[in-house]
């Protein structure tokens, strides 16, 4: 019988893998180096994109973390101001934690360019162990970024999709560095069974074709596709000590869904039964029943067993929903899961975000 379920605490898993969050020692070489380092020490580097507002999953991750000591976590948002708060909370819990705040607009191209700039030229930042892309936004109105993206499919999908590809040098250092690896770990949501991804018009501009949760499971689907064409290129070139994981935390109230609060009453429950149906296969009332919501520390689990589980590369599948890691057909799509999509969703990325990557 497992020992993870929807009640599984982000502490107690940051606590029961304490020797992947601390520093620790080991041989060691970057790629970059035909050079053996002496005993270099292996470090986490945290990796957060927009997620540190305070109140949300993402800081909540963070804030667990800093309990066994990382050496580093790198917040990554728009706003120090509304970061620091967080940061505030890491150091309430572990004074010795090293912060770094790092400012991108995922929803902008040249700002993503810039963030992962800095990363790569940072001489803090050696190496990154963790990156989780924790930012989304959801079910918002339509709207076109700066650079022509419907919005949704930019903050969830595309910004990560150029930062994280930029900065997969230093994530590949991590990897090289010891047996524990790296993690790339992708914030999605079961929202992805609402659509799969709109290969021929991703950005809406068929007139009519536009609905918030139609936006919202595109980009959801294409963020489990992502990880899963991470994996293959991955593999290929033979860097198998960096894994890539798309995680459901599980419903919580944040402010996540402040879109959609802004509906009038009637509105927004006959629009949640249908979205429901479609999702979870029944009305809200009965989803609610069956899964209340989550706290914030059972949200955050997720994503903390997919940043540190060493033992979850001996199971199948790329999609961890309730703290586990499952296959199951009826919990992630095959739209989201199939490898001739995700090769498709590559390309695409691509052409959208104007770059070609090797990987």
């Amino acid at each position: 019988m497992s020992t993870y379920s929807r009640e599984t605490e982000g502490l107690a898993l940051v606590h029961k893998f304490a020797d992947q969050v601390k520093g620790r020692t080991c041989k060691a070489h970057l790629p970059t180096s035909p050079n053996i380092l002496p005993r270099l020490p292996i470090l986490i580097y945290l990796v957060l994109l927009t997620g540190p507002s305070p109140g949300g999953i993402g800081a909540e991750t963070l804030i667990s973390l800093a309990a066994e000591s990382p050496a580093q976590l790198i917040l990554v948002g728009r706003s120090r101001e509304k970061a620091q708060a967080t940061i505030d909370a890491i150091k309430v819990v572990n004074a010795s934690v090293a912060t770094k705040f790092i400012e991108a607009d995922l929803t902008s191209l040249a700002s993503v360019r810039k963030a992962a700039q800095s990363i790569l030229a940072d001489p803090e930042i050696p190496r990154i162990d963790v990156v989780i892309n924790n930012a989304a936004v959801m079910a918002t109105p339509f709207e076109l970024t700066p650079d022509g993206i419907e919005l949704q499919l930019a903050a969830s999908h595309l910004g990560h999709f150029l930062l994280t590809n930029m900065i997969l040098p230093k994530v590949l250092a991590a990897a090289a560095a010891g047996p524990g690896g790296a993690r790339l770990v992708l914030l999605t949501s079961s929202g992805h069974r609402y659509s799969g991804v709109r290969f021929s018009d991703p950005n809406f501009a068929e007139p009519g074709s536009y609905t918030p949760y139609d936006a919202y499971g595109q980009a959801k689907s294409a963020v489990i596709l992502y990880a899963v064409a991470l994996n293959r290129r991955l593999a290929l070139r033979g860097a198998r000590g960096v894994r890539a994981y798309a995680v459901h935390p599980g419903s919580v109230q944040t402010n996540l869904q402040s879109h959609v609060m802004k509906l009038a009453p009637e509105e927004l429950a006959t629009m949640m039964d249908e979205v429901s149906m479609r999702v979870m296969g029944m009305p809200l009332a009965e989803t609610r029943r069956q899964s209340p919501w989550l706290t914030l520390q059972q949200g955050c689990a997720t994503t903390l067993r997919a940043a540190l589980d060493p033992d979850l590369v001996k199971q199948e599948g790329v999609y961890l929903q309730d703290c586990e890691l499952t296959t199951d057909t009826k919990l992630v799509k095959e739209w989201a899961t199939d490898p001739e999509l995700a090769e498709k969703l590559w390309t695409l990325s691509e052409e959208l975000v104007g770059e070609k990557f090797d990987i």
